[in-house]
């Protein structure tokens, strides 16, 4: 095993001992190159993914979209070098000789209107057959991007191509034209799997990043060297890596900050010669905790005084779509500016001329399910058809507000193709797997599927799928927090119980979120939200401000993290997993596996007398070992010796977080944030 030591100063080069000297290793590669990224299945989930469409097969069935042999694709990149002397915009890409800006065809000429929807697709092209032919070969485009917008020149841009299906052929060849081969051509093994950034994170102040490397072999292998913008960087760099541990850590240094909104090539080359590469653009919108939705009172001043504070007290620092209009323009003026800066609540915007203090701006809502309106295409090729269209506003955003990162929210249409095909769209991918929704709809069509819905697996589902795909990017999920009073035959059904939501915000993190909101809080009309003044809602509006408390008090770790498997064994009713954050920390997300829910509610049965035991990797040494709740951080009961951690967790009633340091100071920092931001909060909120 590696032996890392964990960051004992401002800056730390790590000498990786390899079986290889440096004269004889693999000559490294450069940073022209790509790969193809196959789409990880996840065949566990396949039982949850159903739809509501009105898409009959001949006999009048429903049509499973989903099923174990489906076919799935994947992600086409390229890395490539601006040598001009000029800025380069790239307006054209050729795969395999053939442009994808003729390629991937709008149906009719777009006006240039930003709400001008379009569908795209190789079927509305115009090229001839053959050139048509090489692109299904090649996989079949269904959009493809440049970024960043304008490459400097010497600057590294990235091209992504998202292809339905795997390529057929053995070798895709990338071509930037007007660049020489050297610096804008990628020849890609499409059988060859690389390694990947599965996590990239910036400081709030850019001036340091923490990025996570996966390496096909399953183990923590760690680069012998990492470039940023094709400059070594290694020499700053603090590095962990265990062979038991999937996921390496490296924390880099930059010789001085980063701008906000840059575009940055990041580069680990690998002693087999293998390379993982991707260009990445430096926001930091913070661990987002927000709400949709509004409230009405008579008194407009009157509504926005309680509509913020309800949100403060909850813990919300980001109100999303729909919020009270006196709401957004103060929170424009000059005295709302500096309320936001004493509270942190920041509001998103839907267009580039409202983006005051916005963390980032939003494209659009559920464009999978505004694709399977596009009837001129065969149901199995529409998932995608609006990406084009989506690519062409947020560059319009891009040009606009260069330095507010651009959010797209994915809804549940063409599950599970719609989660990946959209992934790698956005600056930030967000989803919304409403899992009370789906238990509903269970009951009203297909109760014989209930068993694939007895826990809000749901959440963790669409997560880690939407996390492997859109890696290393942070990734949003937006939970169900309303009730459906609607019409019988439309079958009401109850809201999400304080349990569910515990549950699910646990799973979030698990998969690997960086911002969680909630869907919705308006108490009007057949969906009934959170902010209504019924026992049920009241319930579960105090528990999504807990779980603010503890989410918000682990912001630090939280933020800066990745999903990594590291061995941790305990009862058979615990549902374990880990979290790395660093070189110094890891996070044992624990929860309640002995649970049910049903149309009338959930059903917990508590775990006695429940201990675990952490492998901890070789690279950390335990100097402490506490706990975050919404009391703040709270002493366990543990033991360390040798390379295991065990923790005594007593009762487990539904969840714990559970963290082990090497940083002595890390629980004392995390307790005054808590006694800053939250304690007051939580006193209010259990004072109710």
């Amino acid at each position: 095993m590696n032996n890392f030591p964990s960051c004992r100063g401002p800056l730390l080069t790590v000498l990786l001992l390899c079986s290889l000297t440096a004269e004889v290793a693999t000559a490294q590669p450069g940073p022209v190159g790509g790969e193809y990224r196959a789409d990880v299945r996840f065949p566990e989930y396949m039982p949850m993914w159903r739809e509501g469409w009105a898409w009959f097969d001949d006999e009048g069935e429903r049509v499973r979209y989903a099923h174990p042999d489906m076919l799935l694709g994947g992600y086409l990149y390229a890395s490539f070098r601006n040598s001009t002397s000029r800025p380069l915009s790239v307006k054209d890409v050729l795969l395999e000789g053939v442009s994808l800006a003729e390629g991937v065809a709008p149906e009719s000429t777009p006006k240039g209107n930003p709400d001008d929807k379009y569908p795209s697709s190789l079927k509305f092209s115009k090229l001839p057959a053959e050139q048509l032919d090489r692109l299904v070969a090649a996989g079949e485009p269904v959009w493809w991007k440049v970024e960043p917008l304008e490459i400097p020149p010497g600057g590294f841009g990235q091209v992504t191509v998202r292809l339905r299906r795997d390529p057929r052929v053995e070798k895709l060849t990338v071509r930037i034209p007007g660049l020489p081969d050297a610096d804008g051509r990628a020849v890609v093994a499409t059988a060859q799997r690389a390694p990947w950034f599965f996590s990239v994170n910036f400081a709030e102040t850019f001036d340091e990043i923490h990025a996570y490397l996966r390496h096909p072999s399953g183990k923590g292998v760690a680069p012998q060297r990492i470039l940023l913008d094709n400059r070594d960087v290694t020499a700053r760099c603090r590095v962990a890596a265990d062979p038991a541990v999937d996921t390496v850590a490296v924390v880099i240094k930059p010789d001085r900050a980063l701008k906000k909104g840059t575009w940055h090539l990041l580069q680990a080359d690998y002693a087999d010669g293998m390379a993982a590469r991707v260009s990445v653009g430096a926001w930091q919108p913070g661990l987002v905790y927000g709400m949709w939705g509004y409230s009405r009172r008579a008194d407009e001043d009157e509504n926005r005084k309680f509509y913020l504070e309800d949100m403060r007290v909850h813990h919300i620092n980001t109100l999303l779509y729909s919020i009270p209009g006196e709401v957004r323009q103060f929170l424009r003026s000059e005295e709302g500016q500096e309320y936001s800066r004493q509270t942190g609540i920041r509001a998103m915007t839907n267009w580039s001329g409202d983006a005051v203090n916005a963390p980032f701006m939003f494209l659009t809502d559920e464009p999978d399910a505004g694709d399977f309106r596009s009837m001129m295409l065969d149901p199995d090729k529409r998932i995608g058809s609006l990406a084009q269209y989506l690519i062409a506003r947020a560059n319009m955003f891009r040009r606009e507000e260069p330095t507010t990162p651009v959010l797209l929210n994915i809804d549940n249409t063409f599950k599970p193709e719609n989660w990946y095909t959209y992934a790698q769209l956005a600056d930030l991918p967000c989803a919304d797997p409403y899992y009370q929704e789906g238990l509903q709809s269970v009951y009203k069509v297909d109760p014989i599927n209930l068993g694939a819905y007895l826990k809000p697996t749901y959440v963790l589902g669409v997560g880690e799928i939407y996390q492997s795909a859109g890696a290393p990017k942070p990734m949003h999920l937006i939970l169900h927090t309303c009730r459906f009073d609607t019409k019988p035959e439309d079958f009401p059904f109850r809201g999400p119980t304080v349990e569910e939501k515990r549950i699910e915000v646990y799973y979030a993190l698990a998969a690997g979120a960086k911002a969680l909101s909630y869907w919705w809080y308006t108490p009007y009309g057949e969906y009934y939200g959170v902010g209504g003044d019924t026992p049920d809602m009241k319930a579960l509006w105090k528990e999504i401000g807990l779980l603010g408390a503890e989410v918000r008090t682990a912001e630090p770790v939280i933020l800066y993290s990745s999903p990594a498997k590291v061995n941790v064994h305990g009862p058979r009713m615990l549902w374990l997993r880990t979290l790395v954050s660093g070189t110094d920390t890891l996070v044992v997300i624990v929860a309640n596996d002995n649970i049910a829910s049903d149309r009338l509610g959930t059903v917990v049965k508590p775990v006695e007398k429940a201990r675990i035991k952490v492998e901890v990797p070789s690279w950390l040494r335990a100097a402490d070992v506490f706990e975050v709740d919404y009391k703040g951080t709270q002493k366990v009961d543990y033991k360390a010796a040798d390379a295991t951690v065990t923790v005594e967790l007593g009762q487990v009633d539904l969840t714990r977080m559970i963290l082990v340091t090497s940083d002595a100071g890390l629980r004392g920092r995390l307790q005054e944030r808590y006694e800053k931001h939250c304690a007051a909060n939580v006193a209010a909120l259990l004072a109710k």
